[in-house]
């Protein structure tokens, strides 16, 4: 079990990301959007305003986390045993499939953490590293929302792979019914 325990974990589906995961469309536009958010509040609002915008990337993330966890628990509740096979026999196997779901339930744990954290200290951090950290925060908030993007891609893109599935067994039955 411990083997499989390691498999399945969190930095364990990170460092399988490739170069064109990580420079992916969602997380170029989660740097600059959240990049941008942060220097606008940090150039019109105060640390005030801050806090209070960290406070509400709690409730979000928080509220994504419980979407993402039951749509997993939901996706893998529906999958057939012959299609747990093909994806088995692929190169990434099932854990390819699972993967960007503990990815963006990771990433956004870490937001949830990481808002509390600043909510509760920021008021303590040094002015020259305050805006750093909320703009760490900003771009984990922004990923963490299009996360749910990618999310929809893969299932997307694997209810095309079941229904060709689907149409090659029913080929098969056919052909074998022919015979």
């Amino acid at each position: 079990m411990g083997e499989v325990r390691s498999e399945v974990g969190f930095w364990r589906a990170i460092g399988r990301l490739r170069l064109r995961d990580i420079l992916s469309v969602e997380n170029v536009a989660s740097v600059i959007l959240g990049a941008g958010l942060s220097a606008g509040l940090f150039a019109l609002g105060t640390l005030g305003d801050r806090v209070q915008v960290a406070s509400l990337y709690v409730g979000v993330a928080a509220a994504l986390v419980a979407i993402v966890f039951a749509g997993v628990a939901l996706v893998t509740s529906l999958l057939s045993d012959s299609y747990l096979r093909l994806l088995q026999a692929s190169d990434a196997g099932v854990l390819g499939f699972l993967r960007p779901f503990m990815i963006a339930v990771g990433v956004q744990i870490a937001t949830v953490l990481g808002a509390v954290g600043y909510a509760a200290v920021a008021k303590f951090i040094p002015i020259c590293v305050e805006p750093w950290l909320f703009g760490a925060l900003s771009v984990c908030f922004v990923a963490s929302c299009l996360e749910v993007v990618v999310l929809m891609r893969s299932v997307f893109m694997h209810a095309l792979l079941r229904t060709k599935f689907a149409q090659v067994l029913e080929n098969e039955r056919e052909r074998r019914a022919g015979s």
